[in-house]
């Protein structure tokens, strides 16, 4: 079972891209909300999973992805970024759930995988 949630943001992403991607992950993807931020659900394994998409988040390059739901199809928030990066081709960031470190974040690109320091990022 997965994490309550999980987040990901995906470097130029675009409403319709990532519309696109979750119907090729989750079943029954059906648009819930269509405001400033953009609200659909999908199923998997028989559980309803609403995924919340805000493009220009901190009026950055990044759109945010966050997973509601108990049950998705990864593990984690690193597993559900390096799928996302495989399927759209676009670079990837995500928090490690580390409350050591809150703020060091998984960034998964064409360059391979590394890890970053959010406080030097721009979201």
């Amino acid at each position: 079972m997965a994490h309550d949630t999980i987040e990901i943001y995906v470097r130029d992403l675009s409403t319709d891209e990532a519309t696109a991607w979750l119907g090729d992950v989750l079943d029954d993807l059906t648009p819930v909300n269509d405001a400033i931020i953009t609200t659909v659900e999908g199923t998997y394994e028989d559980a309803r999973v609403p995924v919340q998409i805000a493009e220009g988040v901190e009026d950055g390059p990044y759109t945010s992805l966050w997973f509601n739901a108990a049950t998705t199809p990864w593990e984690n928030a690193s597993a559900c970024a390096r799928d996302a990066h495989d399927a759209l081709q676009k670079e990837v960031l995500c928090f490690l759930n580390d409350p050591e470190k809150p703020w060091k974040m998984l960034r998964v690109a064409d360059d391979g995988e590394e890890y970053v320091d959010k406080r030097e990022m721009d979201l």
